[in-house]
């Protein structure tokens, strides 16, 4: 059982807030209820494995949520994310533990590109027929070959296509799935194995037919990906490549012809998607979370935040740059809320790029190290434009809360991160050694030595 830390009210354990979930007496409703993010981070904490009630208890789009979230795996930030097998083979139990017929159900829902590229990846499945013509064709040694594979091999035959096991983690969990949707989604089932037979039937080609094969098992790929990343984007995810193009572009000179104003075609097009996809809040599901016990609530409260939404303490006195920034977006706050939503959007959209698209050498940032970094970097940002309208001799004195808020007025988080990761990029910094490579202050001790 793994240990959490929490303040001397909360909950000490991860199975705690599982089992106080579990006791509620109208868990579905309770769950249902919950933000697709938080069910997917709660999930997430108290693992696949151990989750199976709640998991049989999720919407279609917490379900989604979940599965982009947790599916899609890459080596490095800034990479393409792909399906990872075992991952989803993970959940496909997990789901199966609520019962084969739910299960398909559940699958059924899904985006069909991603169900297809997920199966993919545990079976092979062949056309019986043009399997047959194929082995009759060949020369008897290599059909000899082909049969005796096949015998070795996990297998089973299904309304004229044959399932081959590609690992034998997951075979089960897959077949008993591809039997639940025979009886009740036979439509779908269908259309999935007339896809999948269709880019395993070239591997019984030569060469040249095997290549195309691996071009069409990429299609799936591509298109389960490009579904998924739509999906994200609505929701406020950066995807990988994009956070990595952005990042890049921060660091260097601004171009001739751009004003500092500019907001990047990146950041233009993430808010445009997200103000478009923005969803009408649903009171009965906000009353129904509120309604939960107070030590449940503040544990589902940490999960939605995700450690990642950048926070405004800072140390206590505002003499410091950190201090009196946060202050100043307090201050924001009460004068003009929507253009400080604005900025706190932003703040997160920057949060996020750099978990999508940046590595502190080699490790990736988790949500929290990323906020940090986030609104370190924004307020190095804003300290060069207020120094920049001072007059040379004030330059160095620390900048005031009503100086942060006329810049924040002016200036998106964006552009004060650019106007940072391009300066800090330049070595306008060099008491933070990593600051030229990345671009980026990761704390309130990088940013308070940078402007020292």
């Amino acid at each position: 059982m793994t240990l959490t830390r929490r303040g001397a009210h909360g909950l000490t354990r991860t199975s705690s807030l599982l089992n106080s979930l579990v006791e509620l007496p109208d868990l579905a409703r309770t769950i249902q209820a919950l933000p697709a993010t938080t069910f997917a981070a709660l999930v997430r904490k108290v693992g696949v494995e151990d989750a199976g009630a709640l998991v049989a208890l999720a919407t279609t789009e917490q379900l989604v949520q979940a599965f982009d979230g947790e599916l899609f795996v890459s080596d490095r930030a800034g990479e393409r994310e792909s399906l990872d097998v075992g991952r989803f083979v993970v959940w496909l139990e997990a789901l199966l533990e609520a019962g084969d017929e739910v299960a398909a159900a559940r699958v059924a829902e899904l985006d069909e590109d991603l169900v297809a590229h997920a199966l993919g990846g545990v079976l092979l499945v062949l056309d019986e027929d043009t399997l047959r013509d194929r082995l009759e064709e060949s020369d008897e040694d290599a059909a000899r070959q082909v049969d005796k594979a096949l015998e070795s091999a996990l297998t089973e035959d299904i309304d004229g296509y044959v399932l081959v096991a590609k690992q034998h983690d997951g075979w089960d969990a897959a077949l008993t799935l591809v039997l639940a949707l025979d009886r009740n989604h036979r439509a779908l089932l269908v259309r999935l194995l007339d896809r999948l037979a269709r880019v395993g039937n070239a591997c019984l080609d030569d060469l040249e037919e095997l290549s195309t094969a691996l071009s069409q098992g990429e299609s799936l790929a591509e298109d389960a990906e490009a579904a998924r990343e739509e999906r994200r984007s609505k929701q406020g995810y950066v995807e990988a490549r994009a956070a990595r193009a952005f990042l890049s572009l921060a660091r260097k000179p601004p171009a001739d012809e751009e004003r500092p104003t500019d907001r990047d075609p990146l950041t233009r097009a993430y808010f445009r998607e997200l103000e478009r996809a923005r969803p009408a809040p649903d009171p009965a599901a906000h009353a129904a979370v509120q309604a939960l016990p107070p030590a449940v609530l503040r544990e589902l409260e940490e999960l939605g935040a995700g450690g990642g939404t950048p926070a405004l303490s800072g140390p206590s006195t505002r003499t410091t740059a950190m201090g009196a920034f946060a202050e100043a977006l307090r201050d924001l706050g009460a004068e003009v809320p929507t253009l400080f939503g604005e900025r706190m959007e932003e703040l997160a959209y920057l949060a996020n790029v750099l978990v999508a698209g940046h590595d502190r050498d080699g490790a990736r940032l988790g949500p929290k190290e990323a906020a940090d970094a986030a609104i370190a970097t924004v307020c190095y940002g804003a300290v060069i434009e207020v120094r920049a309208r001072r007059s040379e001799g004030e330059r160095k004195a620390p900048p005031t809360p009503t100086e942060f808020g006329e810049v924040l007025r002016r200036r998106s988080g964006d552009v004060l991160f650019r106007v940072a990761s391009r300066t800090l990029a330049a070595g306008a910094a060099p008491s933070v050694k990593s600051a030229r490579k990345s671009g980026v202050l990761y704390s309130t001790e990088e940013l308070e030595a940078a402007i020292s």
